[in-house]
C-alpha cells in the first residue's frame, strides 16, 4: 500500500488537499497534519511513500524539510508553496523530489505525484532572459510543448526520446501525443484542437492507448506510463516545469 502524508497548518486546505488527491493512484492511504506532527517525537513513524509539505515564507523551509525527513523518514518530499518558483535559499536534500505550487491546476499536481512515486522527480524551470531580452520579449498564449510536430501531410514527426517511448509504451505516434496531453489534463476538446483533430477521433486514440496500456482512465494511463519510465514530454509543461526520472 502507498502512504502519503499531507502536511498543511491550514485545516480547510489540508482537507481540499486530501480530497483532491483521494485516488490518485491504486492502494493508497492518505493521511493528514499540522507543522506540529513534525516536532512531536510521540510519533508512530512508518513507512512513508510520500510527504507533501507545505511550505510558506512565515516559516523556516530547510527547517520543515528537516523536520519531516526525521519524523517521517518518508521515501520522498514533495514541496507544496505560494510562489511559482522554487526560493534559492532552500538546501534541497536526496528526498525531495518536487515542487509544485498551490496555484497550480489539480491535474498537474495529481499527475506530478503520480511520477514522482513513480521514481521521477518535478521542479520548476525558468529561463533567465538578459534585460534587452526581456524588453523584446513578447507574451505569447501558453501551448502545450508537445514532443513533435507535423510534416505537411500532417504525419506526426516525434523527437528520438519522444519516438523511443511511444515505441516503449506500444503505442502509435498520435496515440502518445494524446497521451501527453492527456497528462496535463486537457479536455479531449482541447486534445483535438492542438493536434488538429476531431473530437471523435481523439476519443478514439485514447480509447485505442487505454487498451494498449491495460487501464481504464487517465490517470491510470499516465501512472502505467510514468512507471515504465516515459517523461510524456514533462520537461516542457507549461513552458516552467522541469519533470524527469532518476
Amino acid at each position: 500500500m502507498t502512504i502519503i502524508k499531507v502536511v498543511e497548518p491550514h485545516a480547510i486546505l489540508r482537507l481540499g488537499l486530501l480530497q483532491l488527491i483521494a485516488n490518485v493512484v491504486p492502494d493508497v492511504k492518505i493521511e493528514g497534519a499540522d507543522y506540529g506532527s513534525l516536532f512531536d517525537s510521540s510519533q508512530d513513524s512508518r513507512d512513508i511513500d510520500l510527504v507533501l509539505l507545505s511550505i510558506s515564507p512565515a516559516e523556516d523551509t530547510n527547517h520543515l524539510i528537516d523536520a519531516a525527513m526525521h519524523a517521517y523518514a518518508p521515501r520522498s518530499i514533495m514541496l507544496l508553496s505560494e510562489h511559482n518558483q522554487l526560493p534559492g535559499s532552500i538546501t534541497l536534500p536526496p528526498a525531495v523530489c518536487g515542487y509544485v505550487p498551490k496555484n497550480a491546476d489539480p491535474e498537474v499536481l495529481q499527475a506530478a505525484i503520480r511520477l514522482v512515486l513513480a521514481g521521477g522527480t518535478c521542479f520548476p524551470l525558468r529561463k533567465q532572459l538578459a534585460p534587452e531580452q526581456k524588453a523584446r520579449a513578447v507574451k505569447r498564449p501558453e501551448t502545450p510543448c508537445l514532443p513533435g510536430k507535423e510534416d505537411e501531410q500532417g504525419q506526426s514527426k516525434l523527437s528520438l526520446q519522444a519516438h523511443a517511448e511511444s515505441e516503449m509504451l506500444g503505442l502509435t505516434p498520435r496515440q502518445y501525443e494524446v497521451l501527453v496531453l492527456l497528462a496535463r489534463g486537457y479536455p479531449m476538446k482541447t486534445v483535438g484542437r492542438y493536434l488538429n483533430i476531431s473530437v471523435a477521433t481523439a476519443k478514439a486514440h485514447t480509447e485505442t492507448l487505454y487498451q494498449r496500456l491495460d487501464v481504464h482512465n487517465r490517470n491510470a494511463a499516465v501512472y502505467a506510463a510514468v512507471s515504465r519510465g516515459a517523461k510524456l514530454g514533462w520537461t516542457c509543461i507549461g513552458g516552467q516545469s522541469e519533470c524527469s526520472g532518476r
